[in-house]
């Protein structure tokens, strides 16, 4: 009989009950439908936005919004408006103009780039408006991506149990897979000639339907995510 620390049955179950009340769906996975452009169509004209990384990249420019700025952890010709390292302990968001600002905050491909992913979102958080929303992305099989000059460095790899726990006080999660089994595999060896000459063939659709939805929606290149 080993001996107990703690309480690791009624924690082991908080996380469950947290993981299994994700919704996940499969908008995106077996077809070319774009998450930037899902995105547009879903801003409201009278939001005020926030884009981390600048991460709508030439999609930014077709924001219609009330107001819209961007965040990064560099300075570059033409952005930021606002210069911050995400996982800062020391900021005192509460004590900054853009403390709960924002309707709508855009986190594409950034948190694996922070290297504390839970207080960035803790600082995330913050930004927004009590009824706002989140639109992200996070990779799970995926090359790692930093430069070799290391101004921006490629730390973590996010699983839907991990995403769920990161957003765990939001109201509702949904997940939607980027790539199949199959065609994460092939991606990861592949790399942009995979994405730039076969991802989008109907071979490459017919390929991830091989695997059982489970197996697609578990193992997959990575996750766009709307949390509210």
């Amino acid at each position: 009989m080993s001996k107990k620390i703690g309480n690791p049955e009624l924690n082991n179950k908080k996380l469950k009950d947290i993981i299994e009340k994700i919704q996940m769906s499969q908008l995106f996975l077996n077809n070319d439908k774009d998450f930037r452009e899902y995105i547009l169509k879903l801003i409201s004209t009278t939001s005020s936005i926030l884009d981390i990384g600048k991460s709508m990249r030439d999609k930014y420019k077709f924001i219609e919004c009330q107001d819209k700025k961007t965040l990064d952890i560099n300075q570059f010709d033409d952005y930021p408006d606002f210069q911050m390292d995400l996982s800062d302990k020391d900021i005192k968001v509460e004590k900054t103009d853009f403390y709960q600002k924002f309707d709508v905050i855009i986190c594409l491909a950034v948190l694996e780039h922070v290297y504390d992913p839970i207080e960035a979102v803790e600082n995330i958080k913050k930004f927004l408006k009590r009824d706002g929303t989140i639109f992200g992305y996070v990779p799970f099989l995926y090359n790692y991506h930093a430069p070799d000059n290391l101004e921006f460095q490629d730390f973590y790899r996010y699983s839907k149990d991990g995403i769920a726990y990161l957003f765990r006080d939001f109201n509702s999660l949904t997940l939607y897979p980027v790539r199949g089994k199959i065609s994460s595999s092939l991606h990861v060896m592949l790399g942009s000639w995979w994405k730039r000459y076969f991802e989008k063939l109907p071979i490459n659709f017919l390929l991830n339907k091989l695997y059982s939805k489970p197996n697609n929606l578990k193992q997959c290149s990575g996750y766009y995510f709307i949390a509210k």
